[in-house]
């Protein structure tokens, strides 16, 4: 079972890799047509689209520039945008806000008026924490009264950046006996392919790790992990991370999943 288990392992760390390396060529053609599109025209850069949004009036409210196009963003520069909507009654009677919805959890609505008079208004900040993966980008928002709902929007690009990813994303080391050491590597590599000089690794028990720098450019860092169940680790399912930072502080610390499971072998006994 063991001699299963491993070549199991080994096969899901060859699919993880594939599809890595795919996810990264798609995503780079992914941007690459987004950028095309706005060079035709076919979708508006926000110096296109600013001054030309159509208002939007619900729930008795109006907001005149209903979509917060935050253009192209380095993410890792710039992990956090601000902005504000600015909501006015139109309607000749009180607009109570009862809650403002966000499809995404990275988006945070600060303080407004919830009680806004006939003509009165206020703003409606929105703190936006940004991916560091590079993508396109698309939120919505809920603003909910007591006489319906106005939608807003919010959308734009995180750019290529000197985040960090892995391949394999996920580190598995199958099943592990209590004392025997197995062995798997990571390559931690920069999105925009910029060099890495160095990472340090925060590791859980049982595990050790050391940092290899390959003799070509660009191609980041390999953590050569060494897991060896100790006292400290219980038998059973293994979950935990572990902790990648670069030397010079430039990209987020990364969090890779490790797994394992930790088991004595079984000898059946026959009466």
């Amino acid at each position: 079972m063991d001699a299963v288990s491993e070549q199991e392992t080994k096969s899901w760390e060859a699919v993880q890799t594939v599809g890595m390396r795919w996810m990264f060529v798609l995503s780079f053609i992914l941007l690459g047509t987004v950028f095309a599109l706005q060079g035709i025209g076919v979708i508006q850069s926000p110096e296109q689209t600013e001054g030309k949004q159509r208002s939007v009036q619900a729930g008795g409210l109006r907001c005149d520039e209903p979509v917060w196009n935050f253009g192209e963003v380095d993410s890792v520069k710039n992990p956090r945008l601000t902005h504000e909507f600015v909501l006015v009654n139109e309607s000749n009677e009180t607009v109570s806000v009862k809650k403002v919805r966000s499809s995404c959890g990275c988006m945070v609505v600060g303080d407004y008026d919830s009680e806004l008079p006939p003509g009165g208004g206020t703003e409606l900040q929105v703190v936006l924490q940004l991916p560091t993966v590079p993508q396109r980008v698309s939120y919505d928002l809920a603003v909910q009264t007591d006489k319906g709902v106005l939608p807003l929007g919010v959308f734009g690009t995180v750019v290529v950046n000197r985040g960090l990813y892995t391949v394999p994303a996920v580190v598995s080391f199958g099943t592990v006996r209590p004392g025997e050491m197995k062995e798997r590597s990571v390559r931690v590599i920069r999105y925009d392919l910029s060099p890495i000089e160095s990472v340090t690794v925060q590791y859980p028990q049982g595990m050790v790790y050391a940092v290899e720098q390959p003799p070509y450019m660009g191609s980041g860092v390999v953590v050569r992990l060494q897991f060896t169940p100790n006292s400290a680790v219980p038998e059973g399912r293994f979950n935990e991370f572990i902790v990648i930072s670069t030397l010079d502080g430039s990209a987020p610390d990364l969090l890779v999943p490790v797994f394992a499971v930790v088991q004595e072998d079984r000898v059946d006994v026959i009466d």
